[in-house]
């Protein structure tokens, strides 16, 4: 029995080469297949590892013509994983008081997560490297590989000797800052604060399960919460402060924050804060915040009397009251915001004017030592004109600095509006940016917002903030 011949083009490949396939003709009259001339054949034509010889067998046994057969098969690469960390604590908190269903707020919100000395915090799990594949010609075909991850940076915690397993070193509150795990001592204080117990000064945050009395002060670099009343003493945090009572502040009370406020009612004290302030009243109060003022409790949520200017915004349900006390609320950025901005580009270019002069004079020195020979560095004026470049150096670089956050408020404040759900009562001042306006009457569901260079009102449940 003759063996019939196989042409090279009865063999093909899958486009990435990880196939080889085989359409056998139907051979002429008597003329056979056999299996060592298709090896041959496939050998020739570059497959050199893969190859199926049981299936080669069934094709020629059993006259499987004109039918495209997979004959040989490379290995897939298998790509490996990248290492990551298993955390054990909350890595973010929403920080904010939610609204209850009967319509009241409930601040006991959670402003940060407490560990224990020995706690673990995560685990690292290292990356899978992955395999490499090879197609039916050996050609290499590379996997992704596992990226390990560097360990964890930050401090108050350790890495045990497994080189995985990462505990705390101190009992405190755990935070995660720009990809850094910080663990900071908390001083907690289950009792109140008075004139018994002092003022306080803290590196870190403050908890008090008591109240705050009065002509006490609470400074702390981080947060600060009280369980209880601010009863006419203050505090100062560089971070939030969530006062789950109030503020009785007795007209002495300074809350300052470089973050957002918190609190259940604001009476007669002077707040300060760099984020948002949330509450449920205020009244007789000074109050200033970059962010927004959101009195947003659906059976209180008002502004009675004192001066309220935020930035950003004011939401309420109600502001003055029927007795029409004078009260003033502000937002965007006044007069005295944009005559700082301008005070601190007219120092910006004194400065840089300043350092050209004491620059070109500078040089004039060098030019003097180079052609002299004799070295200025010990001249009375020369040292001096050294002193004035380093100052107003960093004189001009704080302005720019402080110009730069004064337009970021500007431009946050951009479209800065006063909405009122419910009442607006005469004897309330509305201010925008520049602009003022006066209610004189009794008005509901309002909006004011800056049109044209003046203050206007329409009807808060239709506006679409074009109109």
């Amino acid at each position: 029995m003759q063996t019939q011949l196989l042409d090279k083009s009865a063999i093909t490949f899958s486009q990435d080469a990880m196939t080889a396939y085989l359409r056998l003709p139907e051979p002429l009259g008597a003329q056979q297949y056999q299996v060592q001339d298709i090896q041959a054949a496939l050998a020739e034509n570059g497959v050199k590892t893969g190859i199926n010889n049981d299936a080669l067998t069934q094709v020629v046994s059993k006259g499987i013509y004109n039918r495209t057969v997979a004959v040989a098969t490379g290995k897939q690469p298998k790509d490996g994983t990248d290492g990551y960390y298993e955390y054990f604590f909350q890595q973010t908190l929403d920080g904010k008081p939610h609204i209850k269903e009967d319509g009241s707020v409930d601040y006991s919100i959670k402003l940060f997560e407490m560990v224990n000395e020995g706690q673990v915090i995560a685990v690292y799990h290292p990356a899978i490297p992955g395999e490499d594949g090879y197609t039916v010609k050996e050609t290499p075909v590379r996997c992704k590989r596992g990226r390990e991850l560097p360990p964890l940076r930050g401090r108050g915690f350790a890495c045990q000797e497994d080189g995985i397993t990462y505990v705390a070193a101190i009992t405190g509150k755990i935070d995660v800052v720009n990809d850094k795990i910080n663990i900071l001592p908390i001083l907690e204080i289950f009792d109140d604060v008075d004139i018994n117990t002092g003022n306080l000064d803290f590196r870190g945050d403050v908890i008090i399960h008591g109240s705050i009395c009065d002509d006490v002060s609470i400074r702390a670099t981080g947060s600060v919460t009280v369980d209880g009343v601010v009863q006419g003493g203050s505090i100062y945090a560089n971070k939030n402060i969530l006062l789950s009572g109030g503020v009785l502040g007795n007209s002495k009370s300074v809350i300052e924050s470089k973050g957002d406020i918190s609190a259940k009612f604001l009476e007669f004290a002077t707040v300060r804060c760099k984020g948002d302030i949330v509450a449920d009243v205020f009244l007789n109060t000074d109050v200033y915040c970059e962010g927004r003022a959101i009195l947003q409790s659906s059976k209180k949520g008002t502004i009675v009397g004192g001066t309220v200017h935020a930035v950003c915004g004011i939401e309420a349900n109600s502001i003055g009251n029927s007795a029409e006390v004078r009260t003033h609320v502000l937002v965007g950025n006044g007069g005295e915001v944009l005559k700082k901005m301008e005070q601190l580009r007219n120092g910006i270019r004194a400065a840089a004017e300043n350092i050209a002069k004491a620059e070109e004079l500078l040089q004039k020195f060098e030019e003097f030592e180079e052609k002299t020979g004799q070295s200025c560095k010990e001249d009375p004026r020369r040292i001096q004109l050294v002193r004035i470049r380093v100052r107003d150096r960093a004189k001009k670089a704080a302005d720019e600095e402080e110009l730069r956050k004064l337009q970021i408020m500007v431009d946050s404040a951009r479209g800065a509006d006063v909405r009122v759900a419910k009442k607006v009562y005469p004897g309330v001042h509305v201010s925008i940016d520049t602009c003022d306006a006066r209610c004189k009457m009794e008005f509901d569901d309002v909006i004011f917002v800056k049109q044209m260079d003046k203050v206007v009102m329409r009807k808060l449940s239709e506006w679409d903030g074009l109109s």
